[in-house]
């Protein structure tokens, strides 16, 4: 089955100097961690995705083929691309989870939007990428 409003699933940034397939690359795989797309779920087509999120069908596309060549999607013949079988390091811990969860309930009583805490976000994964390859 597929589900129809993706506009939900995915939360698109074109001005955080992130490319948007890489973008949505990220937010396929943290939706199998968190479980919001499941083992065998079939994804839209290239076309209604890019539609729904008002996108390029060729950034989708670009999207899928990298996700298919991780293992993360499966195409398959008249069907289309489903989810593939995670690995177990795929699957986010509860402790992540509800430090995440933590997280983003402090960042909204801080009043902080959505876009700003994705953002910030954004830059410690930045900083901390830096740190690593100063090591």
């Amino acid at each position: 089955m597929i589900k129809t409003d993706y506009t939900n699933l995915f939360s698109l940034n074109v001005s955080s100097g992130i490319p948007i397939y890489r973008q949505l690359i990220d937010q396929i795989r943290q939706a199998i961690r968190m479980g919001l797309l499941c083992t065998n779920e079939q994804l839209p087509s290239v076309r209604v995705l890019a539609k729904a999120l008002q996108i390029n069908p060729m950034t989708i596309s670009k999207a899928f083929a990298q996700l298919e060549i991780e293992g993360v999607l499966i195409r398959k013949r008249g069907v289309g691309m489903l989810v593939a079988q995670p690995q177990e390091s795929q699957k986010m811990t509860k402790y992540t989870e509800e430090s995440l969860k933590t997280f983003i309930k402090n960042a909204r009583i801080d009043k902080l939007k959505d876009d700003e805490i994705a953002t910030m976000l954004q830059q410690y994964l930045s900083l901390n990428q830096k740190e690593k390859k100063n090591d």
